[in-house]
């Protein structure tokens, strides 16, 4: 008997990190308290709790912190960390607000398998009560819900005590205290440059006031701040995951679903894959529209991971090379085919994607952020698609796929002048940190043309809007590296030494607009720089207290406002040469069909089309 007691006692202990008296498990493991207490969704088994979590050893306290000493609820959840909802209304502007207090206190798991899986709805006379029109999302408890920001001081004090390593490393990353969007400090600066995302306003509101002509509050700097700060991740926005649906304590290693939120909506890197570039990995109900095609990755099953490999918490991203390298894991032929040929230069993604979605433009004006009337609302619903990405060189020389479309920010103090084509280099500089939540008081950042395949071209400054107010103009132009399938035809690029590209688009935002108004136009880049024409849209009808130049500065400047000359943005080619070379490869291809043959003859059409005298190689060796 006592042998068994023994064992019973052990299996208890190790269920809940040894720590079997703690109030935690005395409470929470409990089912018939905790609905005497009206509170039946908090019950947890505790066996269940172990396996979820996986981590031997670790108690309810390392991760929650509170004291499990105390016996009341209140003394025993003192400083305790909880999971916190994103409200909207008329009293909340994109701010911390208790699940407790909106009634959505239900298990976190997720409610079917759409992208907002996880977010709970909230009991709605509750939330009304708050004032909360809208729970627009659900963050981790390392955040700091002032701010929205991962904390990395709460970080240090629950996921450090068992990885200490790993956290100080992710703390001091360029993702942990995102190093390189916080460079981004003033709209006219040549380097980094004016971007979509546009500034940081973390820390910065006294610089950010300074740039604009129009008032510009505090309040208005912190709603713009605490949105941003929702799509930068921590620890659990990464490796927490209750959205698998294998349990609300379930930990591990980040996949495809992680990196795109985790059910929490269109967060990480769902924005800028499927938004702002428009060639994402994951598309589907990301995408916009949401009928674009998926790549040939996402289909067969590759992880993110598979191909960004990070080390000590340093991922590779935008230009590194081990991305891009871990094409011949996979493609090995196919790599050595394109490095042995003319084309050596080219990037995968240049000839695989295809279509684009998503911004078409993307103007910063007096709009709307969490509820908060701002100078700075993003107009960036003019979801369309395009047809063709355009090529360019990157700064090392490589001939990369880019989506280029029109931005402006509007109400500005400073000027910016004409660039020629720039990449978002980072001129060495201090950022300050907001020590509160654990950061350092500053650190250093510093980017070199060559770590970021993502371009940009400044237009200039504009005085000619109704307003008086100044705007600078500039050509955003990210890379497309994603969603990768079928090639574009070879004519796309040499029957022609310009590149046309044609954007379709659809605006609603009910905060601007009182209906939906669409329109399209031509983008040409050639030999004279790049040009936007052909611009057609329908008039639109704007909401109250919105004017036609806040959302759509197109309407009322000069057709060619965007226009930029004296930047070579031909593709080279001899055409006698490039006619030969077409000609034989169709030839070959013809033979091909001829043939009878299986998989061998197959890989030598796949690699004909990327180095004809290599196909020709492999089919004189059969």
């Amino acid at each position: 008997m006592k042998t068994l007691l023994t064992i019973l006692m052990l299996l208890t202990a190790q269920a809940w990190g040894f720590d079997a008296k703690s109030q935690c498990v005395i409470c929470h493991g409990d089912k018939a308290k905790m609905e005497s207490f009206g509170a039946a969704s908090m019950y947890l088994d505790p066996a269940q709790v172990d396996r979820e979590v996986g981590m031997e050893g670790a108690t309810c306290v390392d991760c929650h912190l509170g004291d499990p000493s105390q016996p009341s609820k209140e003394a025993s959840h003192k400083d305790m960390l909880r999971p916190f909802l994103v409200g909207v209304g008329p009293k909340v502007k994109g701010q911390a607000v208790s699940r407790a207090d909106a009634g959505a206190l239900q298990p976190l798991v997720p409610a079917g398998d759409g992208m907002d899986r996880m977010i709970p709805e909230g009991d709605p006379k509750r939330l009304e009560a708050l004032g909360v029109k809208v729970v627009s999302g659900i963050e981790w408890h390392d955040r700091d819900p002032e701010t929205l920001a991962y904390a990395p001081k709460v970080a240090e004090q629950t996921c450090g005590r068992c990885h200490a390593k790993e956290v100080k490393d992710y703390n001091s990353s360029a993702k942990g205290l995102l190093k390189h969007q916080r460079a981004y400090r003033k709209w006219s600066e040549t380097l980094p440059g004016p971007q979509n995302c546009g500034m940081w306003f973390g820390q910065n509101y006294e610089n950010m006031k300074s740039q604009t002509s129009v008032p510009f509050t505090a309040a208005q700097n912190a709603a713009t701040d605490r949105s941003c700060n929702t799509c930068h991740p921590g620890c659990n926005d990464c490796h927490y995951k209750p959205f698998t649906g294998k349990g609300r304590h379930s930990y591990g290693q980040p996949d495809t679903d992680s990196c795109y939120g985790g059910g929490r909506a269109s967060i990480c890197h769902a924005g800028p894959m499927d938004r702002r570039r428009g060639a994402g990995y994951v598309r589907g109900e990301y995408a916009f529209p949401s009928n674009l095609p998926r790549g040939a990755h996402i289909r067969a099953g590759v992880q993110c991971l598979d191909c960004h490999k990070p080390v000590n918490h340093q991922f590779g991203h935008l230009a590194a090379d081990d991305a891009r390298g871990a094409c011949a894991k996979c493609h090995a032929d196919i790599v050595k085919a394109v490095q042995a040929s003319s084309h050596s230069k080219v990037d995968c993604a240049a000839c695989h994607i295809t279509v684009s979605g998503a911004y078409q433009y993307t103007f910063w004006g007096k709009g709307n952020f969490a509820g908060v009337e701002t100078p700075y609302g993003k107009h960036k619903e003019y979801y369309g698609t395009r047809d063709l990405p355009t090529l360019i060189r990157n700064a090392s020389g490589r001939w990369i796929a880019v989506k280029p479309y029109p931005m402006a920010v509007l109400n500005q103090t400073m000027e910016a002048g004409p660039t020629g084509l720039l990449f978002r280099s980072i001129p060495k500089r201090s950022v300050p940190g907001n020590v509160r939540i654990g950061e350092p008081p500053a650190f250093e950042v510093s980017r070199g043309a060559t770590d970021v395949n993502d371009a940009f071209i400044i237009v200039g400054t504009r005085n000619d809007l109704p307003s008086g107010n100044k705007a600078i103009l500039w050509v955003q132009m990210d890379k497309l590296s994603h969603a990768l399938g079928q090639p574009r035809g070879c004519g796309t690029c040499h029957d022609s030494h310009a590149q046309v590209g044609k954007s379709e688009w659809s605006y609603f935002e009910a905060k601007d607009v009182a209906k939906r108004f669409k329109g399209s136009y031509t983008v040409t880049a050639d030999k004279n720089g790049i040009r936007f024409t052909d611009t057609v849209y329908e008039t639109p009808v704007m909401a109250a207290n919105r004017k036609v130049e806040d959302i759509a500065p197109f309407a009322v400047l000069p057709k060619d406002a965007w226009d930029v000359k004296g930047i070579n943005l031909s593709i080279p080619f001899n055409e006698k040469k490039t006619a030969k070379a077409r000609q034989e490869l169709d030839k070959f291809l013809s033979g091909l069909d001829k043939r009878k043959g299986g998989e061998e003859l197959r890989k030598i059409r796949v690699i004909a089309y990327h180095n004809l005298a290599m196909a020709k190689k492999m089919l004189k060796a059969l």
